[in-house]
């Protein structure tokens, strides 16, 4: 009889989980496994067909975080026994609800989980939630987040800025998110020092909701003095009139335009959607998009290269080649979710 080896990914789970909550001050053996059982189900989240990215915060005091997001609005759409199946509930309940800023609570109470959702109505400019609960979290704001970060690829934060990164067949890299905020800099290099931190916290948005869709993206920087594409990018869609973020924000600063929040997530959508077709997306380093759909030939070299990413990582190479050459910047991220950056000298 041959000797058979069970390995479990809920085990091996759970004993990352365990020292984490203790770290945070938040140990409990029902949240441990809750907090498994909800990364499991947040892999490749449904609901009548429609794939869902909720973000969930576990949390200790709901009151103290309301005052913390300033505006703030919540909803309690129900209460159950301390359990997992509770959290589960809470998930398959509420995920509809989510997006636009709406994310899901769970309220640890000393017998029951509260659960519901919460906004704080922040504009497309202001920092996120997460940066704000998460990122420069304190010990008073005890809360855990659960998200889906890229396609099969979750991560579990707490307000210590820890972070737990589980892969379910995706591929990441710890300088994955470095990178994405390099890119991010380099579009906006040349924007104007008053608006450059909500302009960055515009794309954070837009690059965070491209890719954790998972489809891939392509996308490269050319300097803002340029009048035309370099004749390599030209094979695509060249936008007349660029989406200029940076005049639309700075109207907004001035209430010349009423609807200006309207035009900033108008763009936000736009955006989002040129860089989910297929091709190269272009922005310039002032923060505008100039094209998208772009495609740029092969080199024969290129095309006889063996690459784990295909034609997307050839043509991503391809852009790698043009840096200094009217490139600033090129961007990847392959449907598998790893993440890569090139610039000048990197």
């Amino acid at each position: 009889m041959s000797d058979l080896k069970e390995i479990s990914l809920q085990a091996s789970l759970l004993g990352e989980i365990v020292p984490f909550l203790n770290t945070a001050g938040m140990a409990c053996l029902v949240t441990q496994q809750g907090m498994v059982d909800l990364t499991e189900q947040l892999v490749h989240y449904q609901e009548e067909g429609k794939s869902l990215y909720p973000k969930i915060y576990i949390l200790d005091d709901l009151e103290l975080i309301g005052k913390v997001l300033t505006p703030f609005e919540f909803y309690k759409i129900g209460e159950g026994d301390k359990s997992s199946t509770t959290m589960l509930k809470a998930l398959k309940k509420c995920a509809p609800l989510t997006g636009d800023g709406w994310t899901i609570y769970l309220l640890r109470k000393q017998l029951t989980f509260e659960y519901g959702v919460f906004n704080s109505s922040t504009s497309i400019l202001s920092e996120t939630i997460e940066e704000i609960l998460i990122d420069k979290g304190s010990s008073d704001l005890r809360c855990i987040l659960i998200h889906q970060i890229s396609d099969k690829i979750i991560e579990i934060k707490n307000f210590l800025a820890k972070s737990l990164i589980i892969t379910f067949g995706g591929k990441f890299n710890s300088s994955s998110l470095s990178q994405f905020d390099d890119f991010i800099f380099t579009i906006t290099k040349k924007v104007d020092p008053k608006i450059k931190d909500q302009i960055i916290n515009f794309y954070k948005k837009v690059f965070y909701n491209v890719v954790q869709k998972g489809h891939g993206t392509l996308a490269c920087v050319i300097d803002n003095k340029k009048k035309t594409l370099p004749k390599k990018l030209k094979d695509g869609i060249v936008l007349s009139n660029k989406i200029d973020v940076s005049s639309q924000i700075l109207s907004k600063d001035r209430n010349i335009d009423l609807l200006s929040h309207v035009r900033l997530s108008a763009s936000f959508s736009l955006i989002t959607g040129m860089m989910l077709s297929d091709g190269i997306t272009v922005f310039t380093n002032d923060g505008c998009v100039c094209a998208y759909n772009v495609f740029i030939k092969h080199s024969s070299k290129l095309n006889k290269t063996s690459t784990s990413g295909g034609a997307r990582t050839r043509t991503y190479l391809g852009l790698c080649d043009l840096i200094g050459n009217g490139l600033e910047a090129a961007f990847i991220q392959s449907q598998d979710g790893k993440i890569e950056y090139k610039t000048n000298g990197k």
